[in-house]
């Protein structure tokens, strides 16, 4: 009786392990054609292309407080702590680079692109 209930909680342990209320594998956050999630010192996914006037949300979904610093002059630099997200309206096409002041650097370590067509 011992073995079954140490065996059944162990199993129940695990399962609590592998997932969370988001039901993603843990991660707490779902990138998609217009959100970049920051989980595990990584921005998912690294690169988006949109078009001028759409709204980007950066979704912290790990438990690290992390950033997002335009590797130039343009008007985006704010942290985001864990479960917290953060909007930023592209409204000029062109390339914007970014990085978490944190954890990277322009081009190297946890760094994204976001590319806007007209």
């Amino acid at each position: 009786m011992r073995l079954a209930t140490f065996v059944g909680v162990g199993a129940v342990v695990a399962l609590a392990a592998c997932g969370n209320s988001y039901g993603n594998g843990g991660s707490g956050c779902t990138s998609t054609t217009t959100k970049v999630c920051a989980v595990d010192y990584a921005f998912s996914p690294t690169g988006l292309t949109i078009t001028a006037g759409t709204i980007v949300t950066w979704q912290n979904g790990g438990a690290t407080t992390h950033s997002v610093t335009s590797d130039t002059s343009e008007p985006f630099n704010f942290d985001i702590g864990p479960g917290s997200s953060n909007p930023h309206t592209f409204n000029t096409p062109g390339t914007y680079a970014y990085h978490c002041r944190f954890h990277g650097a322009p081009g190297s370590g946890m760094h994204g692109t976001i590319t806007v067509n007209p």
